[in-house]
């Protein structure tokens, strides 16, 4: 009986972490355009990192996730292809009429970039890119959206 209560004891006192939840796997997607069959935007957002999400090869361009009712947001994750953005904006709403910038970024890198901003309230999360890094369009492997 005393091992039972020190193996219970012990397990209440370890820290239990559970994953972030990505907000954005598998929501409703638009965008500005679409490069061509095989690269639309709902494969942004589908957990698969060999799917993609390509543009037409020209500036502005748009990206929006429907994150199906008002949760809170904090977090951008975007795995980029090579085709990545120089300057861009993340961009909430709750009503799609009234956008408020989260992140304006001018030093795009590629790669993986994760953008932390000050936690709101959004049903609708935005990419909108108006400075490409080459002629290629904008490209991500996957648009992650996250509480914190």
């Amino acid at each position: 009986m005393k091992k039972v209560f020190c193996l219970a004891f012990l397990a209440a006192a370890i820290p239990v972490f559970a994953a972030e939840e990505n907000l954005a796997l598998n929501k409703a997607v638009t965008a500005s355009s679409t490069e061509k069959a095989k690269v639309e935007p709902n494969l942004a957002v589908d957990g698969n990192p060999k799917t993609r999400w390509s543009s037409r090869f020209d500036d502005p361009q748009w990206f929006l996730v429907d994150l199906g009712g008002v949760k809170k947001v904090g977090k951008v994750v975007i795995l980029w292809e090579k085709a990545y953005a120089k300057r861009y904006k993340i961009q909430l709403s709750t009503d799609q009429k009234h956008w408020k910038d989260a992140v304006v970024k001018n030093d795009g890198k590629g790669g993986k970039e994760t953008l932390t901003f000050p936690q709101q309230e959004a049903r609708y999360v935005r990419f909108a890119g108006d400075g490409r890094a080459s002629w290629n369009g904008y490209s991500f492997w996957e648009f992650q959206i996250f509480e914190k």
